[in-house]
């Protein structure tokens, strides 16, 4: 009954809106200047969540992957098994499964793995980035327990023609090369994008198992591919519509661990991404609608150990989401949707290889005053008819004066067990629970700026916690390890976010910084004494500071992470690190066109450090990059 009403109240409203749409076509047309559309529903509605845009460090890191960027400038904790390996994000202590990564909407997390690769996503291919903590399943849906990772692409009107080519060689072989293009008008607006990656990998670590001599990686080789198009069409001033598609393509050798002699592991990933957005706009109303196909390939093949296994994914999904601006500053936002994940694999047990998911969510924005904002949400899931945890949220913010802002809020999110979780054979356990969490959110904002100075501080305190947590243990009748509802994880901490920049007529300079402090604990075990859970590190920072004088730019970045623990009982663990980067940038014209050029030299000082225990990460290595502009 409650399918039945879901798919119902979709169709009639997709039906009203069809039947406008007719009446407006033969609208005039006005001249329009350029126009930017990007649909940024955090701007609104995470009110008391702690977001930071990274927007400007995307157009500086073109050739980075996403994963090397959040570790360098925000609060995330990136895992990685080594350049080019595996990289995933979470936040906040929480698992890297409870981060949600969406793109225009799109969720890109794997119903699989409930995780995304973040290597496998270059800056190239991204306009905006915002980084959300805490879980805000309210507005994000299921999925987003620890905070959530935003990509989204602008389309711009009224900007003839535009190119840019970026070209990138380092250490260990890298080869990087990108192209994106553009062309618009008042109605239409055209984008493609291409970009190739390869490397190596063959670099040097210290073995601690021959007594710190030096090894080179071996069977580490990566290489990567994508495109990315999209055209958008405004009909009218009121109407307009768009496809989207991004093809991407991953071979890559899988290293041994340092305990390992060798490896003969490999991995091939593909991915396909269909995107169909309809927009419209009139007075104090909004409604987008959206159609979306995601398809997802993963072989994985290692001779040495016998072992074949492929995986195929399968996502549709309907949405569609309608904003009233009422009286009185009030605006009303009411969300459906429709989702269908398939599931193929030679290593899962799901007779049924299907989950069908409906989504009702309802936001409000209220002005009590000029200086008082409260936003209140709710969300209820059902998926294959069983409802979900119901998932509320209320928040509210007080501008305290021009320059300071105080916000706070308190959320409810979940996280369905993964297809993997559930179905794996051998270890799955298909009567797993919900992860269930919440959290409490206070931030403060600063942000002052005149005519040569800007100042802009963000402080966040929170509190939480995560039950029926799931965690991996060994069987206690089989060889293998299967997942059980363990944990009960309490997540207390504290984030800053800094910027100062001062400019007069010889130079610019900017100092940044992101800090955090987590205390993570799991309240269900029985030791006694200090509980951070693994591989979390009490305290991590990041600090760059940057000068630019007339047409060359240099800056110091500094990371550094506290020890992690990669045990239940903290015998053993990865001592803390720190990583400089240096780099130089100089920018001319030719032809009346923009050129720049760089060269950086990573982790300076030649660390010897592990973000995954036996995995090794490079020492000092470099990077040339060319950034043409026609």
């Amino acid at each position: 009954m409650n399918t039945n009403l879901f798919m119902g109240f979709s169709l009639l409203t997709i039906s009203l809106f069809a039947q406008e749409k007719d009446s407006l076509l033969n609208t005039n047309i006005p001249v329009l200047k350029e126009i930017v559309l990007s649909d940024d529903k955090l701007s609104l509605w995470a009110v008391g969540s702690s977001v930071l845009d990274l927007g400007t460090s995307l157009r500086d890191n073109r050739l980075t992957d996403i994963a090397s960027l959040l570790s360098n400038k925000s609060h995330v904790r990136i895992r990685s098994y080594g350049v080019g390996g595996l990289s995933s994000a979470s936040f906040r202590g929480a698992g890297t499964s409870h981060t949600q990564i969406s793109w225009n909407g799109v969720i890109l997390n794997l119903a699989t793995t409930g995780q995304q690769d973040l290597t496998l996503i270059p800056a190239l291919f991204v306009d905006e980035l915002k980084v959300q903590s805490g879980g805000l399943s309210s507005l994000l849906g299921e999925g987003a327990l620890g905070g959530s990772i935003h990509l989204r692409n602008k389309y711009r009107f009224n900007q003839a023609y535009n190119t840019q080519l970026n070209f990138s060689v380092g250490s260990f072989g890298k080869q990087m090369y990108g192209l994106s293009s553009q062309v618009s008008d008042a109605k239409n607006a055209f984008d493609i994008r291409f970009y190739l990656h390869h490397a190596e990998n063959d670099y040097s670590f210290n073995d601690p198992y021959l007594n710190g001599e030096k090894r080179d990686l071996e069977h580490a080789s990566f290489s990567s591919k994508g495109f990315q198009t999209s055209y958008v069409k405004r009909f009218n001033r009121y109407w307009s519509a768009d496809i989207r598609y991004w093809h991407q393509g991953t071979f890559r050798e899988l290293a041994p661990s340092i305990s390992e002699a060798q490896s003969t592991a490999e991995q091939e990933d593909e991915s396909n991404i269909l995107l169909f957005h309809v927009n419209h706009q009139k007075e104090k109303f909004e409604w987008n609608a959206n159609v979306s196909y995601h398809h997802s390939d993963l072989s994985y093949e290692d001779s040495l150990k016998n072992v074949f296994s492929n995986h195929t994914t399968h996502r549709y999904k309907i949405s569609q989401d309608f904003r009233w601006d009422l009286k009185g500053k009030e605006i009303l936002r009411l969300e459906s949707s429709m989702q269908l994940d398939s599931v193929t694999s030679t290593n899962i047990n799901d007779l049924r290889g299907s989950e069908t998911r409906f989504t009702l969510g309802l936001n409000h924005n209220k002005h009590l005053s000029d200086n008082v904002l409260i936003v209140s949400g709710a969300r209820q899931e059902i998926v294959d008819n069983e409802l979900s945890p119901f998932l509320p949220s209320i928040s509210f913010q007080l501008k305290l004066n021009p320059n300071i802002l105080l916000a706070c809020g308190s959320y409810r999110s979940y996280k369905r067990p993964s297809y993997n979780d559930r179905f794996w054979d051998p270890g799955g356990n298909p009567n797993l629970l919900e992860e269930v969490g919440w959290m409490s959110n206070l931030r403060l904002v600063y942000e002052k700026s005149n005519t040569h100075v800007k100042k802009r501080m963000g402080m966040s305190m929170y509190y939480g916690k995560i039950k029926n947590w799931i965690i991996w243990l060994p069987s206690a009748v089989e060889s293998y390890w299967v997942p059980e509802n363990k944990s009960l994880v309490e997540q207390i901490g504290f984030e800053l976010e800094g910027l100062y920049e001062f400019h007069n007529s010889w130079c610019v300079f900017t100092y940044e910084t992101t800090s955090s402090y987590q205390m993570v604990k799991d309240l269900n075990t029985e030791m006694i004494g200090s509980r951070q859970l693994m591989y979390i590190p009490v305290f991590q920072t990041n600090q760059r500071i940057s000068m630019e004088v007339e047409k060359i730019t240099w800056h110091y970045q500094h990371h550094f992470e506290s020890v992690r623990y990669t045990s239940v009982d903290h015998k053993s663990y990865l001592d803390p690190y720190s990583l400089a980067n240096v780099g130089i940038k100089y920018s001319y014209e030719m032809q009346g066109e923009p050129i720049n050029i760089g060269f950086q030299v990573n982790n300076l000082w030649d660390a010897n450090y592990q973000m995954v225990q036996n995995r090794p990460m490079p020492g000092r290595h470099f990077n040339f990059n060319i950034n043409f502009y026609l």
